[in-house]
């Protein structure tokens, strides 16, 4: 998790007495760890901190909003994709490496064929948080633009936060396409 402001979400959780959170840590989790076992252990034993307002969950971010927002638009658009059509007409279409998000009636269908040549059908919501997948043609396999997760072309997960594979399709008939 990436804060706006890029400081850790460190203090007592809102609207809770007595628990307490560190989160938010950017990938500097030894050093916010540190932090957050300072910032904790002076709320719990003094009720205080120096570091508590700087780091507190509940703190109004108003740095970087303009990029908060821009970044929350990707599961907004992710989402709005479950209204659009698909990207080819046809699985015949698909050639090895390549893969594309098809429509069956009001499903999203992630269908691709691997490098040997099969077909793989599966669906294009991430297991994850529901987003929309998207073909990845120079790692062959399932981007997921919310959170990163990744897939291979057979929907068993590469990269979390999913660890659940995509669901199965069997049904790649009467799929419609934007062409």
């Amino acid at each position: 998790m990436e804060p706006a402001d890029y400081i850790g979400f460190i203090g007592r959780n809102s609207g809770d007495k007595h628990r307490y959170i560190a989160t938010g840590d950017s990938g500097q989790g030894i050093t916010n760890g540190v932090i957050a076992s300072l910032v904790i252990a002076g709320l719990i034993l003094d009720g205080n901190s120096p570091w508590a307002k700087a780091y507190d969950p509940a703190r109004m971010i108003t740095k970087n909003v303009g990029k908060y927002l821009s970044e929350n638009m990707t599961a907004l658009r992710s989402f709005a994709e479950y209204l659009t059509l698909g990207q080819i007409a046809s699985i015949e279409r698909l050639k090895p490496g390549e893969g594309a998000l098809l429509r069956s009636g009001l499903k999203k269908i992630a269908v691709c064929r691997d490098q040997q040549g099969r077909l793989h059908s599966h669906s294009a919501s991430c297991t994850h948080m529901g987003c929309v997948v998207h073909w990845n043609s120079a790692e062959q396999c399932w981007d997921c633009p919310c959170h990163g997760s990744q897939f291979a072309p057979d929907g068993t997960p590469l990269n979390g936060p999913a660890v659940a594979p995509l669901a199965d399709f069997r049904q790649p008939h009467r799929l419609e396409a934007a062409e």
